[in-house]
C-alpha cells in the first residue's frame, strides 16, 4: 500500500502534463501512487499519461466514462473512490511539486497527529513574454496548528488569509473519507468545499515552506472564467455568491460562525440597514489591508 496517493484530474493537458508527471517522480519521498484521471481528453494527454505508467509501476492510469459526469471536482472524487493511500494530496496538470513536497509534509502530520491537513504557501508563476513570480505571504499563521472552527472563518469566508492552492495540501486520507470530497456542482470554488468540510471539523497545521507552483496561463480554469465575468479574484463575483450560498447551508446555523457568514455574504445581500453597516465594515477593512500590503511592499 502507497503511503500517499496523488491525484492529477487530466482534460487536454499535452503541454503541461509531462511536467507535471516528473515533478512527482522527482520527489525525495518515493512510497506514492499518481492517479491521472483523464476527464475526456481528445489531445495526447491519455498517451502521455499511458507512457508515465509503463515507465512507472507507481504511476496508474484512469478513463473516465463518457456519460460519468465531467469536471475538476467529479474527476478527484473518482481518485479518491481508488486511491490506496493513507494520505492524499492533489496536483492539477500544469501545476508542479517542489521535489521535498511529499517529504516535508509527510514529516509535518507525523509530528502533529491531531491534524488532518497540512498546508503551505504556493509560488504562482506565469513563463513567457511577461513572466512573473510571486509567493503567497502566510507568515501570521503559519508554523501553528489551528482548531476548527477557526480557518473556516479566516480563510473561508472573511478572507484574511490566502486558500490554500490543491496543490498545496496533504490530508489524511481516513478526514475525506468521514467529510466527503468535493461537491461536483461546482467548477470554481470546487476545492473550497471540501476545504470547508475539513476545517469545520479538524485541526489543521500550516507551514511556511513553499512546496508547490501554482501555473499561471491563458487556457486555465481561472482565467476562461475571468473572461466570461464567473470570476474576479479581487472583486464581487456570481461564483462567490453561489459558493457562499452552499456554506451557508453545510454551516446549518451554527452561532460561531453566522457574523463571519454575514459579513460574506454583505455584499450580495438585498439592500437594507444591516447591509450598508456590514459593507461599511467591509470597505474599511479592505481599506486597511491595502495599507499593510503597501507597508509590507516598502520594507522588503
Amino acid at each position: 500500500m502507497p503511503k500517499v496517493s496523488i491525484i492529477t484530474p487530466v482534460l487536454d493537458a499535452e503541454r503541461f502534463l509531462p511536467a507535471a508527471i516528473d515533478s512527482v517522480l522527482a520527489q525525495t519521498e518515493t512510497d506514492w501512487e499518481l492517479l491521472l484521471i483523464d476527464d475526456g481528453s481528445t489531445d495526447a494527454s491519455p498517451q502521455i499519461a499511458a507512457a508515465a505508467a509503463t515507465r512507472d509501476t507507481r504511476v496508474r492510469t484512469v478513463s473516465r466514462p463518457a456519460n460519468a459526469r465531467h469536471g475538476a471536482a467529479a474527476a478527484r472524487n473518482a481518485g479518491l473512490a481508488l486511491a490506496k493511500g493513507e494520505f492524499v494530496a492533489f496536483l492539477d496538470a500544469d501545476d508542479l511539486y517542489e521535489p521535498q513536497k511529499l517529504e516535508t509534509e509527510l514529516t509535518l502530520l507525523a509530528a502533529h497527529p491531531e491534524a488532518a491537513m497540512v498546508y503551505g504557501p504556493t509560488l504562482w508563476w506565469r513563463d513567457g513574454e511577461r513572466p512573473w513570480r510571486w509567493v503567497e505571504p502566510m507568515q501570521r499563521q503559519a508554523n501553528r496548528q489551528h482548531q476548527p472552527p477557526a480557518l473556516v472563518s479566516k480563510v473561508i469566508l472573511s478572507l484574511d488569509w490566502h486558500v490554500p492552492c490543491t496543490c498545496a495540501v496533504l490530508i489524511r486520507h481516513a478526514a475525506i473519507a468521514e467529510t466527503g470530497g468535493f461537491e461536483e456542482q461546482f467548477t470554481l470554488y470546487e476545492d473550497q468545499t471540501l476545504w470547508t468540510k475539513l476545517f469545520l471539523r479538524y485541526p489543521v497545521f500550516i507551514h511556511d515552506h513553499c512546496l508547490s507552483r501554482y501555473r499561471q496561463h491563458e487556457h486555465s480554469v481561472s482565467a476562461e472564467a475571468v473572461r466570461s465575468g464567473q470570476y474576479q479574484r479581487h472583486a464581487e463575483h456570481r461564483s462567490r455568491a453561489a459558493f457562499l450560498d452552499w456554506v451557508a447551508q453545510y454551516l446549518d446555523g451554527k452561532t460561531a460562525l453566522r457574523r463571519a457568514l454575514r459579513l460574506a455574504r454583505a455584499p450580495y445581500a438585498q439592500p437594507g440597514l444591516q447591509r450598508s453597516a456590514d459593507l461599511v465594515y467591509l470597505r474599511a477593512k479592505q481599506a486597511t489591508r491595502r495599507v499593510e500590503r503597501s507597508i509590507r511592499r516598502w520594507r522588503q
